[in-house]
């Protein structure tokens, strides 16, 4: 963080404050903003240091609104898999990587078999003609179903007549042995074993490597998000802990923990928002179904295309309904995973329910993950709720990756899906994201995403384009949105004096273009605490 201040000059500020949209100068002292306009020029004086930014728009720095950073930073050191288009680009891979001594186990992620010529999930017995000797375990890019080969199996002691365990699912062929397709907890014994394998020093040099890739894209702030069980929780804050005090840390981390440490941490008297402007312990997630990919998403109307009947309830409502007045009693918040609309007609029931108890002063509201789907009745339901109660965070690619297959399980139920602007008009906060590693965290991919609804080049033809939004909204939900739904509006979301001078510096100003441009704006400069942590090269 810079001392000395610093005047921003000749930009074309969209600052998403509404008491001053646009501004041409922002002037910058200690890290945050201390003045817009013929006012910052006026207090710059001749001893602050002046940037011309040469006509370049700016915008508040990008958050990531969910985001599974230790997974994703580990998969940029180990196996990302997003790029295969087919089984042998992942066989191939896989081998390269059991053939490197250092590793002791295969772990990857990403993969996603929706357009493989293969048109089906491999198994264990793939990944064991090319891996028969270390144990491997691969993601789907949904991170509720992973792959392992036999020798992960047996270390987690996975066999036949194993049984199912709750809320999850291991996959079984003709003989009632296990495929090694592992389903939500499924996987969680063999993802135990192979987070042990990793050291300090691995999560470490991961941690802060992904840091620059992200500010590639303009993104200054992520909330980083908690997998099944939360088996990371622990080594992820203590990762975020290690960079934050070694003076590396240049993004904003607001750290989730799972809903099963909640009464731990209720104990030791740790709170949701407790830390500082670089790192803050967030929401405690947790799940009440699975997901639309691995056919787990809890459904009012059966999939058509699948066995999978209507989906996978999770937590039950009842113990989501004790865990939410637990948290507002001691001042917690939850992040509720909700994408089928079983599950969200019932936590909306359940909001409702618990709105009359006993309250403690929190730092931020509650959250729902992703509301995937969502019935027009019951967003009624959610639009009654306490203002500001209740923030959605949903990742605007998600579409672009799913509505293929919804159309292909739910045909015109589909219409119910990914309900953006309908959200908006319900009057809670939308926060956007990724959930990353399961699409591209760049925030003007997922703008287009929201503000097309459809692929590049198909601008035209929106699908269920009731549910567009617009840039505006699109560009809010990257900024203040998810201030907003952390409870700090005050602090980040817009450039206004007072608050965190993070910015991203891009070649064209996104409410002045095309719909179809948004994918081709550059982003020039990342700027944090207001200082450049990446630039361009020309």
């Amino acid at each position: 963080m810079t001392m000395n201040a610093i005047l921003y000059d000749n930009a074309d500020v969209v600052t998403m404050d509404d008491n001053t949209p646009r501004t041409d100068a922002v002037l910058v002292r200690c890290g945050r903003v201390e003045a817009l306009g013929e006012q910052a020029r006026a207090l710059a004086g001749e001893s602050a240091e002046r940037r011309d930014m040469h006509g370049a728009c700016m915008v508040p720095g990008f958050t990531e609104s969910h985001i599974h950073y230790f997974d994703w930073a580990l998969a940029l050191k180990h196996l990302m898999l997003d790029k295969a288009r087919g089984l042998p680009d992942v066989l191939d891979a896989v081998s390269e990587e059991a053939a490197k001594p250092e590793r002791e186990w295969v772990i990857g992620y990403g993969w996603y078999e929706g357009g493989w010529p293969e048109q089906r999930i491999f198994t264990r017995r793939d990944l064991d003609a090319v891996c028969p000797d270390k144990p491997a375990v691969l993601w789907r890019a949904d991170l509720h179903l992973a792959v392992v080969n036999t020798k992960a199996l047996e270390a987690a002691g996975i066999a036949r007549n194993a049984g199912q365990p709750a809320m999850g699912r291991i996959d079984v062929d003709e003989n009632g042995e296990p495929t090694g397709v592992l389903r939500d907890w499924g996987i969680n014994p063999v993802r135990t074993l192979a987070l042990a394998s990793l050291t300090d020093e691995d999560i470490d040099e991961a941690f802060a490597d992904a840091q620059k890739e992200l500010h590639r894209y303009g993104i200054t702030g992520v909330h980083d998000l908690r997998l099944m069980g939360g088996l990371e929780a622990g080594p992820a804050l203590s990762a975020w802990q290690r960079l934050r005090h070694s003076g590396s840390m240049r993004l904003r981390s607001w750290c989730c923990m799972a809903v099963e440490h909640l009464e731990e941490a209720i104990r030791l008297g740790l709170r949701t928002g407790m830390g500082d402007e670089w790192l803050r312990m967030g929401h405690f997630k947790v799940y009440s179904d699975g997901s639309m990919g691995a056919k787990t998403a809890w459904v009012l109307d059966p999939y058509r295309k699948s066995s999978a009947g209507s989906g996978l309830p999770m937590f039950a409502m009842d113990e989501i309904g004790r865990l939410l007045k637990l948290a507002r009693q001691s001042g917690n918040s939850l992040t509720i995973h909700a994408i089928g609309d079983h599950a969200v007609r019932d936590l909306g029931t359940l909001l409702r329910e618990t709105e009359s108890c006993t309250a403690s002063q929190r730092f931020a509201p509650d959250r729902i993950e992703h509301m995937q789907m969502v019935r027009t009745e019951d967003l009624d339901c959610y639009a009654g709720l306490k203002p500001g109660s209740v923030a959605v965070s949903v990742q605007p690619l998600h579409l672009v990756l799913d509505m293929d297959m919804i159309d292909g399980e739910f045909g015109e139920l589909g219409r119910f899906t990914y309900p953006f602007a309908s959200i908006l008009k319900a009057g809670m906060a939308l926060a956007f994201g990724s959930d990353c590693p399961v699409t591209h965290f760049d925030p003007l991919l997922g703008m287009h995403a929201a503000v097309a609804r459809n692929v590049p080049g198909c601008e035209a033809t929106p699908w269920h384009g009731q549910e567009c939004v617009s840039a505006e909204d699109a560009l809010r939900a990257y900024t203040v949105g998810p201030a907003a739904s952390c409870g700090l509006e005050n602090e980040a979301g817009s450039i206004a004096p007072g608050k965190l001078a993070d910015f991203a510096v891009l070649s064209k100003n996104p409410l002045e273009i095309p719909t179809a441009e948004l994918t081709g704006i550059d982003v020039l400069q990342t700027v944090v605490a207001g200082e450049f942590v990446f630039s361009k090269s020309k």
